[in-house]
């Protein structure tokens, strides 16, 4: 089974796999590409490329409006991450409140500081540090964030977790850009935009690598959060 978004959303492709009680892999090519698994109808697992579970698939949009899906029949195991009108009914609503979050902080991986517990160290912290920290939820600890924001408790400090990554150029991409020759392997990439280079552009670079077929521990959520940027931080 495979087709445009456009001819059937999502949701209709998704009751009718847990209608027909089918076990496989659902895979959806858009914007933000993730997978979900089922076994006899229900949810068992899927997210956004190595990014996997509950907070991944929550993250993913449930009524994209282009693109493209096909599902698989296959071999998986695994139990129901719950039943399934429970599930898809969390998943639409954080799905629709996980824009008006992001609206507020940006993305997960916007490092924030303030009067806010997890978010009052020198350094402040990302909402995706604090939820491995405490084994919270993602999209609790975001929407503690964004709160906080809104009561003119937390500021961003100019970091994102991604910052950390330490990349080297040459991947499927081969067209030339300073972005790409900065990326050298040694420095991370918050090293390089502080050696110059606009944030925006390396956003941009790192999400058209990652869409081309970059792959990196950790992809996954770095390409969610990078899209969620680009949309609410220009």
């Amino acid at each position: 089974m495979q087709g445009l978004l456009s001819d059937l959303p999502l949701m209709g492709i998704l009751e009718l796999v847990n209608a027909t009680r089918q076990t496989g892999v659902l895979d959806v090519k858009a914007e933000v590409p993730y997978t979900v698994a089922f076994v006899g109808g229900e949810i068992v697992g899927g997210g956004i490329l190595d990014w996997l579970g509950v907070d991944a698939i929550h993250a993913s949009p449930m009524l994209p409006d282009s693109g493209s899906f096909e599902f698989k029949p296959s071999a998986v195991t695994g139990s129901p991450l719950s039943p399934y009108g429970h599930f898809t009914t969390d998943w639409a609503r954080a799905s629709d409140e996980w824009e008006q979050v992001c609206a507020v902080i940006g993305s997960p991986s916007r490092v924030f500081r303030g009067d806010v517990p997890l978010f009052d160290g020198a350094e402040g912290r990302s909402a995706r540090g604090a939820a491995r920290q405490t084994e919270l939820p993602l999209f609790e600890v975001a929407q503690r964030l964004a709160d906080a924001v809104r009561q003119g408790r937390a500021e961003p400090t100019g970091r994102y977790a991604w910052h950390s990554l330490r990349l080297r150029s040459g991947t499927t991409r081969t067209s030339p850009s300073p972005v790409a020759a900065a990326l050298d392997g040694e420095r991370n990439v918050g090293e390089v935009i502080a050696g110059g280079l606009a944030e925006a552009d390396v956003r941009g670079h790192l999400l058209a690598e990652i869409r081309a077929g970059l792959r990196f521990p950790g992809s996954g959520w770095v390409l969610r959060d990078l899209i969620w940027e680009q949309k609410h931080l220009g």
